[in-house]
């Protein structure tokens, strides 16, 4: 047999591959686990706090939003905030502050470097030849 090594190897790969799919489990439950706040009216489950607000405002107007909930969106927006500037620290120095000079000035040099590459190109089309 040829192919007898390429087979016991190939089922050798699907098996595991088969057994780390079933050791991962079901995706099913990722979808509640989601849905973390819930409407104490009409148990509604949504997966963020902006969510539980929207809902009140739109569905609920009547009734006054949850206890802790405004609290809730501030520490959200704070740690979103502080997200951010992690990122943003973590960017190239000589970004920051003048962000737009740097852009601006690597844009005209990229306008140079483009016009050098299009009279290289235009000088070897006139002559046959590629110089250097």
């Amino acid at each position: 047999m040829v192919r007898g090594a390429a087979k016991a190897a190939s089922q050798e790969r699907n098996a595991k591959k088969q057994a780390a799919q079933k050791k991962s489990g079901s995706q099913l439950g990722a979808g509640e686990k989601a849905m973390s706040t819930e409407c104490g009216i009409c148990k509604v489950r949504m997966p963020t706090l902006q969510n539980l607000k929207d809902h009140y405002v739109s569905k609920h107007p009547a009734s006054p939003l949850p206890d802790g909930l405004e609290e809730g969106l501030k520490a959200a927006a704070a740690k979103k905030a502080a997200d951010e500037q992690k990122k943003a620290g973590k960017a190239p120095p000589g970004t920051g502050g003048g962000g737009i000079k740097v852009a601006q000035a690597a844009a005209k040099k990229k306008v140079k470097k483009n016009d050098a590459d299009l009279s290289l190109l235009m000088e070897g089309l006139g002559t046959g030849k590629k110089k250097k």
